[in-house]
């Protein structure tokens, strides 16, 4: 089973290092000092790698939704994102339930520009937060020789950062539509056994995202 998740300090400099190259690469010209914001609802899949697999995880793709707040210069946005779905979690043991898993996460994101043709835009993105792992039910009885144990699935926390590609298109008036892909990684301690032996790891794992975005944007 996977055991409780560390901590992982590299999501500031990620982010830090992606709107520093984005915002050299283009200082000058008129298109950056157009200032603009949007909000944005998302909805699409959340599909975690197959190595989680090994750990009894249900490694299909399952429905997820968010919401995104951006802020940007020209072609270049940073702002927040909310972003959660869910799986399930074999724990083979007879007679109990196999426990849901909900992964929400709250991230900072920022994107560049790439590309435009007759108004369809293509950007890379760059994210990077804190992911929470929450069981439900969070309790669960194992049956033993003698008396049944009580066994609390804890929630785990860890950081999580991605990357990937956007495509964003105008609809009628200030609102637009997009399709997003990325991928995202994050490490969870491990136990497992071998033969007799339990070993454990830190194991890096991640999850594939795909999302439709609707927003609704304004500049001043």
């Amino acid at each position: 089973m996977i055991a409780r998740a560390c901590s992982r300090a590299c999501v500031p400099a990620l982010l830090a290092g992606a709107l520093t190259a984005a915002t050299a690469a283009h200082a000058a010209g008129p298109e950056t000092r157009i200032r603009w914001a949007s909000v944005g609802l998302l909805a699409g899949s959340a599909q975690p790698v197959a190595a989680m697999a090994d750990y009894q995880w249900d490694v299909r793709p399952h429905a997820a939704w968010g919401a995104q707040l951006l802020a940007g210069l020209g072609r270049f946005a940073a702002g927040l994102r909310g972003w959660q779905g869910g799986t399930t979690q074999s724990l083979g043991l007879a007679g109990v339930t196999d426990p849901n898993v909900r992964m929400s996460s709250l991230e900072l994101v920022a994107r560049a520009r790439l590309a435009e043709w007759r108004g369809i835009a293509l950007a890379a993105t760059a994210a990077g937060g804190r992911l929470a792992l929450r069981y439900s039910p969070d309790q669960v009885t194992v049956g033993t020789s003698g008396a049944p144990v009580e066994v609390t699935l804890s929630p785990v926390h860890e950081w999580v950062v991605g990357a990937g590609l956007a495509l964003q298109a105008p609809l009628p008036g200030d609102w637009n539509w997009g399709l997003e892909l990325e991928r995202r990684v994050f490490a969870l301690d491990t136990a497992h056994r071998n033969g007799s032996s339990i070993e454990y790891a830190r194991e890096t794992f991640g999850d594939w995202d795909a999302r439709v975005a609707v927003t609704h944007a304004w500049n001043w």
